[in-house]
């Protein structure tokens, strides 16, 4: 039987996990972090558990991914939410606690691999033995920064957690069986079994634990294999992906992989092949030397190969050769190596590209559970170095590769906390990674998408013109830049690049929407019109689309297709109180005042106090001959937002149909005073004066009001013909 870890060795192999890793706990959400935790309905609540486990990986309104299915990852999220909300420090703690377990199994696995005969601790022997070796280059590696920047790093980490602890519980039954406690060796298989369970449930990399677990008992525990426990295991996984099948519809359901992010999934097979070899390659380097690391690596980060003969590709196939090679050659003489190398192998064919394209084309997350192996292997290098040493009397190259080893666990402890530095937020983790690859495409866009939300227009769209220029068919791009200039009201130009991002996805309904709103702002009711029609008969379940196209209608002086639609975006969203408001809107349009306050009002229950709903049923009550209410309603409007200059001029009105002057005319000049710029209450306060003889007050006013309004919109006939009486008293012989 072999020892456990040493409390030593246990305790250097945690500090170094933590220690090295702390700049992961500083940063907030970043980049997927916001679509999977943040805006993903499943995770706020723990009544909705069912649903996680019926839904894709994340889900933000009734949309979820439809070809991934990680229920326990993101049951881990709703956890974290029930105990700390969207604060990021729960979330990044409880990754960091899982980093730190992972290493202490690597640290157990190399023990039972590298050292089945090591004294007990505290017998001698020198402290950096190869198993510790191999779970401190595991802690401190810095192809870990991204599993430890993203909080949906979480994934990778339970996926790992749960395959390595199938294969350390198996190894520990296997223990048992060969002495006298068989029931506690049913134990650790149970939990083996579980393990397996855990890991499918948490991501789709997992599936490779059965086959590790079969490798383990080939060539660590190299006894007789236990072909029933096999069965089991296989049958774990069946019964997993059928679970998976009954949630999404399917083993692997199709899903849109974009060309930029993996371009693998839409080249013929055989360049498609060379280019996943030529990925390889480039994993080969990150593990050995991760020294120019990115968040992204899509188009063209990596080009599509085109041939053979290409170096990278090339690279890629010699070290697919000498990988097998590596395995047949060392699979009798030297089971530790073989294993690690098998280790290798297994937990790549998932994510390599080669057997079947994934949705990216690189990442550096997918290399957390490979690098078990790289580690292990690593530390049989250092293990066979010893055992030939020892056996002819030298210990210099054992020192010396003590010092090497020692020296770069130094060397990536260092880079990883250099790199987590870079895990600061969105726009510098793909600043840095346009460091790494100017031409990413998706880098460009993301980069442009944090410069946005920082408020960075200028960048954002500067970024975004870049992304197309690489590649003009990226939609997305089109998408956010139209969004850009649609903020910035610049019509013309948001219509143009809703209709490019149109022009790749023509069935896109939030491009549709989107665009329909733009036309509706540039006056093009009839367009806007067409183009939500359309987007609502794709998906008759957008609210978006029903409200949008109840103002087109509205603007057409269509009232009732516009009652329809408004109604028909409540139905969708009852909850919605600027849906109740434009509902209400085209009611009193119709001319259904009872109706438009009943909407309102409603709409308050969804938004108790909201100004825009109180105002607007200040005006019904007014028109209702409901003095008082419209009041109460409007006082109560100011009080929720006392800088609006409408409401103030809409307190007014009520205030002076019911006499009130002194206090009408207050409110008017505190519309003016928020608004100078606005005729209207300027036209109000004019008419006031006037008919309460202030003819100098008046005139002041109503020229001011004019003065605004030189297309005379404003200057209702009331005030034009006071205006003109009041300008003919001033004149000589004037009244």
């Amino acid at each position: 039987m072999t020892k456990r870890p040493g409390r030593r060795e246990a305790i250097a192999v945690a500090l170094a996990a933590v220690i090295v890793n702390l700049p992961a706990l500083l940063p907030g959400f970043i980049h997927d972090d916001h679509r999977i935790i943040e805006q993903n309905e499943l995770v706020r609540n723990l009544s909705r558990v069912s649903e996680i486990f019926t839904h894709g990986y994340w889900s933000v309104g009734e949309a979820s991914v439809p070809n991934l299915y990680r229920p326990l990852t993101i049951l881990s999220f709703a956890l974290n939410h029930a105990v700390n909300g969207l604060h990021p420090l729960g979330y990044r703690v409880t990754n960091l606690g899982l980093h730190l377990l992972m290493s202490l199994l690597v640290l157990a696995l190399a023990r039972r691999l590298l050292e089945p005969d090591a004294p007990a601790p505290g017998s001698g022997g020198s402290f950096l033995k190869p198993a510790t070796a191999a779970a401190l280059l595991f802690a401190v590696h810095p192809i870990h920064t991204e599993v430890l920047g993203l909080v949906v790093g979480r994934a990778e980490l339970l996926a790992a957690l749960a395959t390595m602890g199938s294969v350390v519980a198996f190894l520990k039954g296997r223990e048992r069986t060969q002495g006298e406690s068989p029931r506690r060796a049913l134990a650790w298989f149970v939990a083996a079994l579980g393990c397996v369970a855990a890991g499918m449930l948490s991501k789709e990399n997992a599936v490779a634990a059965p086959f590790l677990i079969l490798a383990a008992d080939r060539l660590v525990a190299r006894g007789r294999i236990l072909w029933r426990f096999h069965l089991s295991s296989a049958s774990v996984l069946a019964a997993c992906l059928l679970m998976r099948i009954w949630a999404i519809g399917g083993l692997n359901p199709p899903g849109f992989v974009h060309y930029v992010d993996n371009p693998i999934a839409h080249l013929p097979f055989v360049e498609g092949r060379l280019t996943a070899l030529k990925v390889l390659g480039r994993y080969a380097l990150l593990l050995l030397a991760p020294l120019r690391q990115s968040i992204d690596y899509s188009y063209r980060a990596i080009q599509p190969a085109l041939s053979p003969m290409e170096p990278g590709v090339a690279a890629g196939a010699a070290l697919l050769i000498g990988w097998v090679a590596a395995v047949a050659v060392s699979r009798r003489r030297w089971p530790e190596a073989c294993f690690a190398l098998v280790w290798i192998g297994l937990a790549m064919a998932p994510v390599a590209n080669l057997l079947f394209p994934i949705g990216t084309i690189l990442a550096e997350r997918l290399l957390y559970l490979p690098s078990v192996g790289f580690v292990l292997l690593a530390g049989a290098g250092l293990s066979r170095l010893r055992a030939t040493d020892a056996a002819g009397g030298t210990t210099w190259r054992v020192r010396a590769a003590g010092i090497a080893t020692v020296v770069l666990i130094a060397a990536f402890a260092a880079r990883s906390v250099v790199r987590l530095r870079d895990w600061r937020d969105d726009a510098t983790i793909f600043a840095r990674a346009l460091d790494v690859a100017p031409g990413s495409v998706r880098a460009l866009f993301n980069h442009g998408s944090a410069l946005e939300q920082g408020g960075d227009d200028a960048g954002a769209v500067a970024a975004y013109k870049e992304a197309i220029a690489i590649w003009p068919a990226f939609a997305d791009a089109h998408y956010n830049l139209a969004g850009v200039h649609a903020r910035r009201k610049e019509w013309e130009a948001a219509v143009g690049q809703y209709r490019e991002a149109l022009r790749v996805q023509p069935a896109n309904v939030p491009y549709l929407v989107n665009l329909g709103r733009s036309l509706n702002a540039l006056g093009r009711s009839r367009e806007a019109r067409e183009t939500l029609e359309k987007a609502v008969s794709i998906d008759p379940g957008s609210d978006r689309g029903y409200t949008n196209l109840g103002a087109a209608c509205l603007a057409m002086k269509d009232v009732a297709a516009a009652v329809r639609a408004y109604s028909e975006a409540l139905r969708i969203d009852p909850g919605k109180a600027d849906y109740y408001r434009n509902l209400g809107l085209a009611q009193e349009e119709a001319g259904d005042e009872a109706a438009a306050l009943t909407s309102y009002l409603r709409g308050l229950d969804a938004a108790p106090g909201d100004p825009d709903l109180l105002a607007a049923a200040g005006l019904v009550l007014l028109k209702s001959g409901d003095a008082a209410g419209a009041e109460e309603a409007l006082r109560a409007a100011i009080r929720a937002r006392p800088s609006h200059p409408i409401y103030h001029y809409q307190l007014g009105r009520v205030l002076e149909r019911t006499g009130r002057v002194a206090e009408a005319t207050e409110e008017y000049r505190i519309s003016i005073r928020i608004a100078p710029a606005s005729p209207i209450p300027l036209r109000a306060l004019g008419l006031l004066l006037y008919r309460g003889g202030d003819r100098a007050g008046a005139l002041d006013a109503l020229e001011k009001a004019a003065a605004l309004d030189p297309a005379g919109s404003a200057l209702e006939a009331d005030a034009k013909r006071a205006l003109s009486e009041l300008r003919r008293s001033q004149r000589p012989g004037g009244g």
